[in-house]
């Protein structure tokens, strides 16, 4: 009866630490699955809100800036952007833009950025001979189903740029040529980001206008 007795704790016993094992084990799996359910979640995140993004920035008196400087600064500490400013690899020399070498910078691009100050409401001349010779018989055939967006400043406030104001017309106006061309080319025209009054902008400001353009290169669409 005893040696039936010890041999039933045994086996009691044995059966216990394997229902222990196997416990232990399906916790363990558990806790992997979830780990990388958590990793494979935040994987999906971080590819739908970094888009792989192009900025091509210019300005005509780059040591005169200050709140484009701010804004060159935000779009250079991103990930996942290709900056380009078109003054600081060209100068001012209209005539010597690498074609070939701006054309490549669009490879595996989803969205495209042209930052600039409004120029006698219009381009700055680097920007437009940039577009006059990369665009130029490419465009159509390349950047169709990218995005586009504009990111401008301006000296005068949101009054001067209305109908009522001394401008007498809106920034949104202003862009129209901007918003055509990415529709001939079939790119997709985002709402633009215009910083107006720019000439009062205090540091604070300046800070802001830096948080919203870093949001808005954030954000999946």
């Amino acid at each position: 009866m005893m040696k039936r007795s010890v041999g039933m704790t045994n086996a009691f016993g044995k059966r216990f630490r394997l229902i222990k094992v196997g416990t232990i084990t399906l916790i363990w799996i558990a806790a992997i699955l979830a780990e990388t359910e958590i990793h494979a979640q935040t994987n999906t995140g971080e590819e739908t809100t970094l888009k792989k993004t192009l900025v091509i920035a210019s300005h005509p008196y780059p040591d005169k800036s200050v709140i484009n400087k701010a804004l060159w600064q935000t779009v250079q500490e991103l990930d996942g952007v290709v900056y380009r400013n078109l003054e600081s690899l060209y100068g001012n020399d209209i005539n010597g833009i690498d074609v070939e070498a701006e054309r490549k910078a669009y490879d595996g691009i989803d969205r495209v950025v042209y930052m600039y100050p409004i120029h006698w409401f219009n381009l700055t001349p680097m920007l437009k001979a940039y577009f006059n010779q990369v665009w130029y018989q490419w465009a159509p055939k390349t950047l169709e189903g990218k995005e586009m967006l504009v990111v401008v400043t301006a000296g005068a406030d949101e009054k001067a740029y209305s109908h009522e104001g001394r401008i007498g017309s809106t920034m949104e106006e202003i862009l129209t040529p901007m918003k055509v061309c990415s529709k001939y080319v079939g790119m997709e025209y985002l709402e633009p980001l215009t910083f107006l009054g720019v000439g009062d902008a205090d540091e604070a400001t300046i800070h802001s206008y830096q948080d919203q353009l870093a949001e808005r290169l954030k954000k999946a669409d």
